[in-house]
């Protein structure tokens, strides 16, 4: 069985010969710049280069070799503008992070070092800032954040979406990619976050007292996000087997907000979005959710998303048991390995090792999982214990 085919197996609750398995093939299942350099150097790899791919998270693209010890099934075809709206379709430059380390960088990836050692990176609106001894960027100014009007939100907003210079770089990807074995993993970084734009305590405001202009706002990325598939589409074809979406409903205690405002102003959004993706294609849709998002769960089936990520079991009622036996016949399970923030950086091998094998178990019953640790794997995580996680997921 092909890497591909055993995603695709996966997603469709069918047997497969392996538990198929995910590092690097999107920016939400990847690893930070500084824990991929100290799993090389754990490993062994002296040969490539380390290369970010996606500057706000700076988090690196997972090569070949790491890909092919850890026996990963997926590969990613990456949006040409990343979450500091940095194009990606330009030449590379190194860069040295805050830490020394020398990394390969888009050549329009031009932070500005300030006299205490930060940096500022300032795009569309948005003004971005990485500490000194930080680990990735902070937003230090949100193109929104002053916008009272639905003419404030179209002068201050970019929603020009993909022009033919991204078409080109999917269609250089696609081909790049079009005899891999892998699952692709496509991304246009559909985002639908009025958080990300006005700021979080703005946005929330509004979620109250305006929900008018928010709705207009979502109206108009939806609409955008939709372009900008169909500019993706065209130029891959059906070189893609999952496209992602990107929203974040929850924290660790519950939903950041109620399940009536999710229906009055996300989900028939999203079902749009969805429902245009599959009336032009077969791509699986995986949708990117983090914290504890039990409660808009059934909601988000109905909005059609396939698979859901990164299934943050350590938040308050998203038990691994638990949502298998309630969601496990309609969704994928994409991630849920490993909890990154106690076990994988804190805990022993042998924790690692038992968390991963319990809750493979559960997810794995029937099919419809792929593992991957819960969200990106952070910085300076003992490479020891990414490798026990690996091992382990690779030897059931």
């Amino acid at each position: 069985m092909t890497s591909k085919e055993r995603i695709r197996n996966a997603i469709a609750h069918k047997s497969v010969d392996k538990i198929p398995v995910d590092l690097g093939g999107s920016i939400q299942t990847t690893i930070h710049a500084y824990a991929y350099a100290e799993l090389k150097n754990y490993l062994g790899i002296t040969d490539g280069e380390i290369e970010i791919m996606d500057t706000f998270i700076l988090a690196a693209k997972v090569e070949d070799t790491v890909r092919s010890i850890f026996k990963v099934d997926t590969v990613p075809l990456l949006c040409p503008i990343d979450g500091l709206g940095v194009k990606f379709s330009t030449e590379k430059r190194e860069w040295q992070m805050p830490n020394g380390l020398m990394v390969k960088v888009s050549a329009d990836f031009h932070p500005v070092e300030q006299e205490n050692g930060c940096y500022i990176f300032e795009r569309n609106g948005f003004v971005f800032t990485l500490p000194k001894h930080g680990y990735y960027f902070d937003v230090l100014r949100y193109a929104l954040q002053d916008a009272v009007s639905y003419r404030d939100i179209d002068l201050m907003f970019d929603f020009s979406g993909f022009t033919e210079n991204e078409a080109e770089y999917f269609r250089q990807e696609a081909e790049r990619l079009k005899h891999t074995n892998k699952a692709v993993i496509g991304d246009i970084f559909a985002n639908f976050q009025p958080e990300d734009a006005f700021g979080y305590e703005n946005a929330y405001l509004k979620f109250i007292l305006d929900k008018k202009l928010v709705r207009y706002f979502v109206d108009k990325i939806t609409d955008m996000n939709m372009r900008n598939f169909d500019v993706f589409q065209a130029a891959i074809g059906e070189g893609a087997d999952v496209i992602m979406l990107h929203v974040d409903m929850g924290n660790q205690n519950g939903p950041m907000f109620s399940l009536e405002t999710a229906k009055e102003l996300f989900f028939p959004a999203f079902k749009k979005f969805i429902t245009h993706v599959k009336s032009k294609s077969h791509y699986a849709v995986m949708m990117h959710n983090c914290g504890s998002i039990y409660e808009f769960i059934p909601s988000l089936i109905d909005c059609g998303i396939d698979i859901l990520n990164p299934v943050q079991f350590t938040a308050k009622n998203m038990e691994p048991r638990k949502l298998k036996e309630e969601f496990g016949k309609d969704l994928c399970f994409w991630g849920g390995g490993v909890d990154t923030q106690q076990v994988l950086p804190f805990g022993t091998e042998d924790e690692v090792r038992k968390q991963v094998r319990e809750n493979a178990k559960i997810f794995s019953e029937g099919s419809g999982y792929v593992f991957n640790p819960v969200h990106c794997i952070q910085a300076h995580v003992p490479p020891e214990n990414i490798v026990a996680a690996f091992q382990e997921i690779n030897s059931l």
